[in-house]
C-alpha cells in the first residue's frame, strides 16, 4: 500500500513538472494557524512560539515505520482558535483539521477530511521554550496528546484511500491515545461527551464495524474512482457510484452519524462535479442514493441533473 501511495504522488508531481529532493522525511506537511483574534491586550510572541512549536512537532515527529520522500508528505491544515488565555500558560479553544489527497496523473488534491471539535474542548498548558515531547502510551501533556491523536487520524484517513481499511492501525493508535488521556484525567477526552464531534466519539465511530462499509467506500471512491478518472472516466464514475453504495450501507446501519456527515462535508461539491457528466440513468441512480444519505445537501445535488 505504501508503494501505491508513492506511485500516486510521484505521478501527480511528474505531471506538474515539479521536482523535489528525495531525502527521507516525516509523514505530514501540516500548515498550522493559531487564531487568537478574539483576545484583546494579549502579547503575540507566545502565540507565534506556539504556532512554531506545534508545526515542528507535527512535521518533524516520525509517526509511522514507513519511509516518506519530501514530496510524498500528507497535506493537512491545523487551525487552533484560542478563546481564552490566562496570561501565563493555560489556553482554551477549539481545533479544526483539514486534509486532502493527491489524485493520480493530475494536479488536483481531493478534500478528504474537515473536522472541528465541539466548542471549547481544547484545554492545554503551554509555556514558550518547553519542548513538546510525545511518549507513546504516556500522557505527557494535553497539547501533545491532542496533536498526536490528530496526526494518527490524518494518517488513518489517508491510508484508507490507498488500501481497503488500510488506516486501521492508525485509528487504533488514536484510540489508545484517547484512552491514555482519559486515564490521566486530561480534559476533552470523555467517552461520556454526548456531542458527536468529540475526540473519543470520532475514533470510536471510525473503528465501529458498522462504518467499515464507508471506509471501504473511501478506497473505492479514491483509488478505484478518482485515481482512474484521467484514463477511464466512465469506469471511474461507476466505481465512485459503488463507493456511494458502500456509504449508504453504513448510513442504513447507523443513520445520521458523524462519519457519514464528515464524508459528505468533504465530498459534496466533488460529487456534483463528477456526476454532472454522467448519462441520465447514472444520474438518477446517484440521486436516489444522495437523497437518502445526505438530505442536508439535497439542493446542491440538483445541479447534477442540470449538468451535461
Amino acid at each position: 500500500m505504501k508503494l501505491l501511495r508513492k506511485i500516486a504522488i510521484l505521478s501527480s508531481i511528474a505531471l506538474q513538472m515539479f521536482s523535489a529532493a528525495t531525502a527521507d522525511a516525516q509523514e505530514l506537511n501540516a500548515r498550522v494557524n493559531i487564531n487568537y483574534s478574539s483576545l484583546s491586550n494579549t502579547p503575540t510572541p507566545v502565540f507565534q512560539a506556539l504556532q512554531k512549536d506545534v508545526t515542528s512537532f507535527l512535521n518533524e515527529h516520525r509517526w509511522t515505520n514507513h519511509t516518506y520522500d519530501v514530496n510524498e508528505k500528507i497535506e493537512c491544515n491545523v487551525m487552533i482558535t484560542i478563546s481564552d488565555f490566562n496570561g501565563v500558560d493555560k489556553f482554551t479553544g477549539t481545533i479544526q483539521i483539514n486534509q486532502s489527497r493527491p489524485i493520480y496523473y493530475t494536479s488536483y488534491n481531493s478534500p478528504l477530511l474537515t473536522f472541528k471539535e465541539s466548542d471549547n474542548k481544547l484545554v492545554f498548558n503551554y509555556r514558550e521554550g518547553e519542548p513538546l515531547e510525545y511518549v507513546e502510551n504516556h500522557a505527557t501533556s494535553n497539547l501533545v496528546q491532542v496533536l498526536a491523536y490528530y496526526a494518527n487520524i490524518i494518517l488513518g484517513y489517508d491510508y484508507d484511500t490507498f488500501s481497503p481499511l488500510g488506516g486501521s492501525e492508525y485509528f487504533r493508535k488514536a484510540l489508545r491515545i484517547a484512552l491514555t488521556s482519559q486515564s490521566a484525567g486530561l480534559e476533552g477526552w470523555s467517552a461520556a461527551d454526548n456531542k458527536q464531534n468529540s475526540r473519543y466519539n470520532l475514533v470510536d465511530a471510525l473503528l465501529d464495524k458498522r462504518f467499515e462499509n464507508l471506509r471501504l467506500g473511501q478506497y473505492h471512491y479514491h483509488r478505484l474512482g478518482l485515481d482512474a478518472m484521467p484514463k477511464d472516466p466512465d469506469n471511474a464514475r461507476r466505481k465512485m457510484l459503488d463507493a456511494l453504495k458502500y456509504v449508504q450501507r453504513s448510513d442504513r446501519a447507523k443513520p445520521n452519524s458523524l462519519i457519514v456527515s464528515l464524508f459528505f462535508t468533504a465530498k459534496s461539491d466533488e460529487i456534483v462535479n463528477v456526476f454532472s457528466a454522467s448519462p441520465v440513468p447514472e444520474k438518477n441512480e446517484v440521486m436516489l442514493i444522495l437523497k437518502e444519505v445526505d438530505v442536508a445537501n439535497a439542493t446542491k445535488y440538483q445541479k447534477i441533473m442540470q449538468g451535461n
